[in-house]
């Protein structure tokens, strides 16, 4: 049988990669004033459409759009991707980076885009 560990599926991401943008946002306190850093990297992922049916029915907002990214970059919860003049706020992230990718369920958010302030 063989071992795993050596497993790598980047190669497999590349040829339906498409450039988006990944947003951090970072809120903190200074002087008892709420500050909030947003932070944007251009990414390439793998964009699909998310099948409903299989995500997690107590969470789920039928409106909006839910979208699997397959990223070779890591994406943690709480994070957003920008596509298509639209922000998604990361729900539910997995990490596979010992194999090479990460993926994720975003959901839109329907706000106004995050705009980068470093």
């Amino acid at each position: 049988m063989s071992d795993l560990s050596d497993l790598d599926m980047t190669d497999a991401l590349i040829d339906w990669e498409q450039p988006v943008k990944l947003k951090t946002k970072t809120e903190v306190t200074v002087n008892f004033e709420p500050t909030v850093t947003i932070v944007v990297e251009d990414i390439l992922a793998v964009v699909q459409s998310a099948n409903k049916q299989t995500l997690t029915m107590d969470s789920l907002d039928w409106s909006k759009e839910y979208l699997l990214i397959h990223s070779r970059v890591k994406i943690k919860a709480g994070q957003f991707i920008e596509k298509g003049g639209r922000d998604y706020k990361v729900v539910s992230p997995a990490d596979y980076m010992d194999y090479g990718f990460c993926a994720a369920i975003v959901e839109e958010t329907r706000l106004p885009l995050l705009v980068a302030t470093a």
